[in-house]
């Protein structure tokens, strides 16, 4: 009995082979649907992840802080986010990007074979190559804070641009009643129209993301006093900090080192005729993070550029998905030089933070439901 158990099994697993073998070697029909199926749900959730802009814009704004009403906001002290563009080859995104340049009042900059039109019984699209992903090089490098929304990725259209300034009028009305369910364009005309804003392109989208803060944690150092020529170990953050003054001698036709990380931008524009300089060093005790030195104007003084705060280490733990950063704030509450360039009064403080979150998905319908 045991023995035609095993044959029955044998010959029901060989059979099942087979029909896998005769469905994947004549495409049967029947794989479609579930493909279809498949494609409508992504489609779904893929549409639901892109805000639109309010007005055709040709930048990425990638780690910038976003408004619910205002959208992306300008930020002059913001760092600089790296970023990287890679070509789209879902077809979800290509149409949903198409139907979003479209209702942005774009066109495509191919010629007459590479336009797109709306019509009332459905979407005539021309599928060309240009539709890019941008994102940052390290989700690390968005300065997020507790409680803000923020860009971390861009939809970008390479081959279309606004209309030129006799096509464009005073603005672009965009309504939702097109057959797409995305929008439609109604351009209206006027004498005081603006060009287009070209670019590199058509952005038709961004995806938001914020910490979530369940997941928040946060450990503080406290105001801790840092002395000149002292160093201060804070092993519970992996780091010593040295504060000490840099001199250049008269007539030694020298300016300060080149790869220091000024306070404030005024006092980097004028550090090539600075002659002396507070640095404050930050070496971490672990050899694989960089060391780096941010410096005060000493002399010449220069006036509200005495606090410097930053990130100065930053990662994605890859095996929890977790931002890990740590910041830290150096303020010179005073200090002045003799006549002789020595230290006559010297009062700084160092502060550090830890932090440690994941991020979650900010969805459109998310921010409309805190109106």
């Amino acid at each position: 009995m045991r023995e035609k158990g095993k044959s029955k099994t044998l010959i029901m697993a060989v059979w099942a082979a087979a029909s896998t073998m005769m469905v994947l070697s004549c495409g049967c029909v029947s794989a479609g649907k579930p493909l279809e199926a498949h494609r409508k749900a992504m489609e779904s959730i893929t549409e639901d992840e892109y805000f639109a802009p309010k007005k055709p814009v040709d930048r990425h704004y990638i780690g910038y802080a976003w408004s619910r009403q205002f959208g992306p906001v300008e930020d002059t002290g913001a760092p600089d986010i790296r970023v990287k563009k890679e070509r789209s080859l879902s077809s979800v995104q290509q149409e949903l990007a198409y139907n979003l340049g479209i209702a942005l009042g774009g066109q495509s900059t191919m010629g007459q074979a590479g336009e797109i039109g709306l019509q009332s019984g459905g979407a005539k699209k021309a599928k060309f190559e240009g539709v890019e992903i941008i994102t940052a090089v390290s989700l690390a490098d968005i300065p997020f804070e507790p409680n803000v929304t923020y860009v971390t990725e861009a939809l970008r259209l390479a081959n279309f641009r606004i209309k030129d300034e006799k096509s464009i009028g005073g603005g672009i009305g965009v309504s939702t009643g097109s057959p797409t369910g995305v929008g439609s364009a109604s351009i209206g005309g006027g004498a005081n129209a603006g060009s287009g804003t070209e670019g590199e392109g058509l952005v038709v989208g961004y995806k938001l993301h914020r910490i979530d803060m369940k997941t928040y944690a946060r450990q503080e150092s406290g105001s801790i006093p840092l002395e000149l020529e002292k160093s201060v170990d804070l092993p519970r953050f992996d780091l010593i900090v040295r504060a000490r003054l840099h001199v250049i001698d008269p007539g030694a036709g020298k300016s300060l080192p080149r790869n220091l990380l000024w306070s404030c931008a005024r006092a980097e524009a004028m550090s090539r005729d600075m002659v002396a300089a507070w640095l404050v060093d930050v070496r971490p005790m672990d050899p694989r993070r960089k060391s780096l030195t941010v410096a005060f104007p000493a002399y010449q003084r220069v006036e509200d550029c005495q606090s410097y705060d930053g990130v100065i280490y930053s990662k994605v733990d890859a095996a929890t998905d977790r931002i890990i950063r740590q910041k830290i704030r150096l303020t010179i509450v005073d200090a002045e030089l003799t006549d002789f360039m020595k230290p006559r009064i010297w009062d700084a403080r160092v502060s550090l933070v830890d932090e440690s979150f994941n991020i979650r998905l900010v969805r459109p319908a998310d921010l409309e439901g805190s109106k």
